[in-house]
This record gives C-alpha cells, sequence and structure tokens, in this order.
C-alpha cells in the first residue's frame, strides 16, 4: 500500500485471488457433495473423513499453515457443513471437539492429527463413537474420557505405523537468514515519518486484545493471565526487556523457565529462518531498549517492538504471542489500549519488507485515532 494506483493494483490483485481461491473451494466441495441419501454409515464415515482431510491439506497448502491459518480452517468448515446442509447452530461444537486444540499458527499438523481430526469430525456426524471400544459400550462421539488430553492422537494412533509422514505442499527455498534481513529493515525504515505522534491516555470500554485473546480455544487463559502480568508492569513503567518477556511467556506456555533459544528457528512453514548468532541477546535488548524511548512516535515504537520480537524470535515457542504482549506492552504504558486488535494480528509481516513495516506503525495509529472517536461517540 503506497501510492493511489499501487494500492488499486494490490486491492484488485487480492479480490481476484480471493475468487478464485472460493471458485477452487467450491469445485472441491463437489467432489463429496451432494452426501447420497440412504448411505450406510461406512460409507458415510468414509466420505467425511476423505472430505475433512482433504480440506486440512488444501487450507494448511493455500496459507502455509501460518499466523491463524487454524482460523481459516474452522470457515472452511463451516462453509462445507452448510453447503452438505448441517444446521449452522452444530457447526462449532462439531468443530471444536473434532480440532481440540490440535491445530496452531505457525504449525503444520502431522498427516496423523490431521486423520484424527477427520475421524472424529466424520463419527460425529454420522452419530458413532470414533473409539471401536467405546463404540461397543454404547458411546457417542462426544463422550470422549475427561482424561483425554486435547493434544494427543486418538486412539487411531495405534493403527499407524512408522514416522508420520508430512503433508503434501509447496516448500519454497528459504532466505539466508531472515533476521539480518529484519535489521536491514529496521534501519532503513524512516520511523519518525511512518506515523503521527499520539498521546494517551486512549481507551473504550472494550479491549481488543484481551477479546482477542478470549477466543481462543487452546492457551486462552495461560495467555489472558500474561496480559494481566503485562497490565500490572505497564502501570510501573519500566523498560522492556527480554528478562520481562520472558517472564510473561512462563506464564503463557506454562514452563518453569523461558529461556533465549540456542540454534536456529524456522517459521511460515520454512520458508522463513532466523539464524543463531553470539549477539543475540545483546541485539535484541538493544532494540527493545528504543521501544520505551520517547525519541518516536508511539504507533511507530509499539510496530517496531512487535517486529523486533517477531523476527528475532527469542523463544523456541510462542514468538507471536510475546510480540502481541510487546506491543500491548508498549502501547499501554503510555495509556493506550486498542478497542479493536483483528488488522494487526491476523496479517502475516515479512522480515524484509520494510513498506510492511512502516504501514504497521500508520495501522496502529489509525486504530489509536479509531479507539478516541469511538470513545466520544
Amino acid at each position: 500500500m503506497s501510492t493511489p494506483d499501487a494500492t488499486l493494483e494490490v486491492v484488485t490483485a487480492s479480490l481476484v485471488e480471493w475468487r478464485l481461491w472460493l471458485e477452487d473451494l467450491s469445485e472441491r466441495f463437489s467432489r463429496f457433495l451432494p452426501i447420497p441419501a440412504g448411505a450406510t454409515d461406512d460409507v458415510l464415515l468414509d466420505l467425511w473423513e476423505r472430505a475433512v482431510a482433504h480440506l486440512v491439506t488444501v487450507v494448511v497448502d493455500r496459507t502455509g499453515a501460518e499466523s491463524g491459518w487454524h482460523g481459516h480452517c474452522v470457515l472452511v468448515f463451516r462453509w462445507f457443513l452448510t453447503a452438505a446442509g448441517i444446521p449452522a447452530e452444530q457447526h462449532m461444537r462439531l468443530i471444536d471437539q473434532a480440532i481440540g486444540g490440535r491445530f496452531r499458527s505457525w504449525a503444520q499438523p502431522s498427516e496423523m492429527e490431521t486423520a484424527d481430526v477427520a475421524q472424529r469430525m466424520a463419527h460425529m456426524l454420522v452419530g458413532q463413537p470414533a473409539d471401536p471400544v467405546a463404540r461397543q459400550a454404547g458411546q457417542r462421539a462426544d463422550d470422549w474420557p475427561d482424561t483425554w488430553p486435547d493434544d494427543w492422537p486418538s486412539s487411531r494412533a495405534t493403527n499407524l505405523t512408522g514416522p508420520a509422514p508430512a503433508l503434501s505442499r509447496r516448500v519454497t527455498t528459504p532466505r539466508e537468514d531472515d533476521l539480518s534481513a529484519w535489521l536491514i529493515a529496521r534501519e532503513a525504515v524512516d520511523w519518525g515519518a511512518a506515523a503521527a505522534p499520539v498521546t494517551g491516555p486512549v481507551r473504550s470500554d472494550r479491549d481488543g486484545i484481551a477479546d482477542y485473546i478470549a477466543q481462543r480455544v487452546a492457551g486462552g487463559k495461560e495467555l489472558s493471565a500474561a496480559l494481566n502480568q503485562v497490565r500490572q508492569a505497564a502501570d510501573a513503567g519500566p523498560a522492556l526487556t527480554f528478562a520481562r518477556l520472558a517472564e510473561w511467556q512462563r506464564t503463557v506456555l506454562g514452563v518453569p523457565e523461558a529461556t533465549l533459544r540456542t540454534g536456529p528457528a524456522w517459521a511460515k512453514g520454512g520458508r522463513e529462518r532466523y539464524m543463531w548468532r553470539s549477539d543475540l541477546l545483546e541485539r535484541l535488548e538493544e532494540c527493545l531498549a528504543g521501544a520505551t524511548a520517547d525519541d518516536l512516535p508511539l504507533p511507530s515504537r509499539a510496530a517496531r517492538a512487535y517486529l523486533d520480537v517477531a523476527f528475532f524470535h527469542p523463544f523456541d515457542d510462542g514468538n507471536a504471542r510475546a510480540a502481541m504482549l510487546a506491543l500491548y506492552y508498549v502501547l499501554a504504558r503510555d495509556g493506550v489500549v486498542l478497542d479493536r486488535a483483528e488488522p494487526l494480528l491476523m496479517t502475516v509481516r515479512r522480515a524484509h519488507d520494510t513498506l510492511g513495516a512502516a504501514g504497521l506503525a500508520g495501522l496502529i495509529e489509525l486504530l489509536i485515532n479509531a479507539t478516541r472517536k469511538r470513545k466520544h461517540r
């Protein structure tokens, strides 16, 4: 997004791409629909399992299993269930119980996980339990034992031998080092001009990031607890440091320690990698220190801190959540709480994208001003 003409080209291309994706899905739906009338349970189970597994694979391939990909997978499932004539009020119960917290941002599901989700949903739709032993005992598909962890495979795993093969998808050559690409882009952005100065306090009766977190099926309770820690720290107003990030990350992940990674990290389905370097912690601390300085507009500092955490990728897991908490902290420290967060958190960021980095600062400025306007309505 830059000049009006360039913006028009981007929007047009995006609409065309979206239309092609919808047409592609429509064609795929037609391979499995309509459901044959009078089919036996075995036939229906096979049809539903193949359809669900196929749609998961297609969505993973299309999105690269990037940030929020599972949310789009849920949307595709709902479209398919609607086309199959399943009442809308049943959709989220079926989907939530079938996925059971297995799908996560930046994590491509294994073939075993995909097959297990497909099996669960198929058996619920047909009205049979997925476990043959439970079926003999007369249990329905949604009567899983309370002790069965959501993120464990089902009894189906005992029928698979050897390592689960990876899903078939396009693989592109990764860049040499996307952390280095980010550090170059970071220096190239004119952060002072990327956004106008904005002062707090700015907030309404809604906390957009808290509401966004509350919608999470898995890990939402831990992330909400970490957000409370962020709020308390913002009231005190200390500088943003790795130690502070690690404190929040322990809560997010439910681990005793959240340490700095000791090797290279990968993201976006392997298309980005962030190499380890001996001065990783030193450079990260140096970048984070600028998040609470007053030499730049608040939206620019918040955007840069978010991208610093994302592309330094300091932890072995949960870096997108850490980046979100860092952004929240920088804003809250100046008394700003956005009432809308989806535009920030549901867009893929690229380490080398200077225009995108500057655009993020501009977006944060826009969201702050929009929050202020809605507050005074």
